[in-house]
């Protein structure tokens, strides 16, 4: 703020430096501004006051933030985790699921297969007689 206050007063100076008036009125004109604007600019306890009810303010705002944050992290990290091991069981199950398709498939095959040569044997046998 001191700084955005000085450059305003350096500005001023300066457009009236370049300004086409007379020297001396120039000078009376500037001197003017800068004591008018001087009335504007809180005393340095003043100012000081301001800047701690500011900081007063923020940092406790900051330190809300910081823990907003950190508990969000804490969350995905907690629900990538769940997440991780809900795929984990997912995968466990389809794996499972399949090893029990192919078991059930060979034994299905293996029936099947029997019933066949049953069925060859009993129709050998019933052709010879």
């Amino acid at each position: 703020m001191k700084r955005f206050i000085t450059g305003v007063l350096l500005g001023v100076g300066i457009g009236l430096l370049v300004a086409p008036m007379r020297g001396e009125e120039a000078r009376r004109q500037l001197a003017e501004r800068f004591n008018e604007l001087l009335g504007y600019i809180p005393e340095n306890e003043q100012l000081n006051q301001y800047v701690h009810q500011v900081s007063g303010h923020v940092s406790p705002t900051v330190s809300n933030l910081k823990d907003y944050a950190q508990q969000a992290v804490s969350k995905v990290k907690d629900t990538g985790s769940s997440l991780g091991e809900l795929g984990q069981k997912a995968s466990s199950d389809v794996k499972q699921a399949g090893q029990n398709v192919v078991e059930t498939t060979k034994q299905t095959v293996k029936s099947a297969r029997q019933g066949a040569q049953t069925d060859k044997i009993e129709s050998a046998g019933s052709d010879n007689n």
